[in-house]
C-alpha cells in the first residue's frame, strides 16, 4: 500500500489535493494507495498474456497486420473485442469493393481467434498506432505466418 507521500510522487499531485480526495473520492483515493498491487497485477498478467502468445498459430501476412494498424476502427469494450471481426468488417465495408480480397481475408482470420487472441491483437495494434512506432515484423511475430 502506498503512503500518501508516494501517490502524489507517483502521480503528480499535490497533498492537499489527495486529501480532498481521500474525502470527496474514496474509491479514487483507495485505488491510488492500492496502485503498486495494480501495477504488479497488470505486470503479471501481461506476462500470462505474453506466454500464451506463444501459442498462436501464425496465419497474418505482413500486408495484412499493417492493413488493420491502419484501418479504422476501435475495440472499446470486452463485447467490442469479442465482436472484433464484426467491427472490422463493418469499418471496411466501402474497401470490398476493391480490396475485397485482403478485407475478406483478415475478416475469416480474425473471426478465427479466440478472445483472448483478439484482445492481444488488438492491443499491439493499438501501441503501435497510438504510443509506439515499433517495428511491425517483430513486434506482432506471434500472428505472422512463415511465408
Amino acid at each position: 500500500m502506498l503512503t500518501p507521500k508516494e501517490i502524489c510522487e507517483l502521480f503528480e499531485v499535490q497533498i492537499n489535493t489527495l486529501y480532498n480526495w481521500r474525502k470527496t473520492k474514496p474509491k479514487l483515493y483507495s485505488y491510488l494507495q492500492n496502485a503498486d498491487y495494480n501495477l504488479k497485477r497488470n505486470k503479471e498478467i501481461n506476462v500470462l498474456l505474453d506466454f500464451y502468445s506463444n501459442t498462436f498459430s501464425k496465419s497474418f501476412s505482413l500486408d495484412e497486420i499493417e492493413f488493420l494498424i491502419n484501418s479504422e476502427f476501435e475495440l472499446n469494450s470486452i463485447d467490442d473485442v469479442n465482436a472484433f471481426h464484426t467491427l472490422f468488417i463493418k469499418s471496411n465495408y466501402k474497401l470490398l469493393a476493391s480490396t475485397s480480397e485482403i478485407v475478406l481475408s483478415i475478416y475469416d482470420k480474425i473471426h478465427e481467434l479466440n478472445i483472448i487472441e483478439k484482445y492481444i491483437l488488438y492491443k499491439k495494434i493499438y501501441r503501435v498506432r497510438n504510443i509506439e512506432k515499433l517495428e511491425t515484423s517483430s513486434f506482432f511475430e506471434e500472428f505472422l505466418s512463415k511465408e
